[in-house]
């Protein structure tokens, strides 16, 4: 399987559910699903869940320059119909998470050339976020504040647990949610 090209700008958006919610936050989410679908949300976006450590979603959005990523925000802000839902889809949530974090980060080509990205047939990620130098191990998204988000999409559970252990430290292993989200 050939890599495919990892995108230059990635939004990161990350949701912590509240301990107890969960089941209430799948439901949510489900609906946020089903409506970006019947109501053509304008663009694709993966979202993965954390399987240990404390409980995160994040929500992928990848675009390939910043003139795509303001047409696909112009393209959903011309579509009142998706934005009042979402409005509400943010009103049901809001009490289900804490604080999120949303951030816009671009790939450092430099420290991603030896990482695999390809995203076709991927049922994990495993991911890190740190500052500094980051390692090696997965394609690399500088945030302006200087966090480094890696990222390496993977098919497979065991070579998920694999690398998170070769990447040591903080990298953590996060489940795919295609139900979640709107994979092209």
């Amino acid at each position: 399987m050939e890599a495919e090209s990892p995108p230059e700008i990635l939004q990161i958006y990350r949701d912590f559910p509240r301990p107890g919610c969960e089941d209430a936050f799948r439901a949510v989410e489900e609906d946020a699903a089903r409506v970006c679908t019947e109501l053509r949300f304008p663009h694709a976006h993966l979202a993965i869940e954390s399987l240990i450590g404390p409980k995160e979603v994040w929500w992928l959005n990848a675009f390939d320059s910043e003139a795509e990523r303001q047409q696909v925000t112009r393209d959903y802000t011309d579509n009142p119909a998706v934005v009042r839902a979402l409005e509400e889809i943010g009103r049901r949530r809001q009490d289900l998470v804490g604080t999120p974090i949303d951030v816009l980060a671009r790939r450092r080509p430099g420290s991603s050339e030896r990482a695999a990205w390809r995203l076709a047939g991927a049922r994990f990620f495993v991911v890190d976020v740190t500052r500094g130098e980051p390692p090696t191990w997965g394609t690399v998204f500088e945030a302006p504040d200087g966090t480094n988000y890696i990222l390496r999409p993977v098919r497979t559970a065991r070579e998920a647990e694999r690398l998170g252990g070769d990447a040591g430290g903080g990298a953590r292993v996060f489940a795919v949610r295609p139900y979640w989200g709107m994979p092209a």
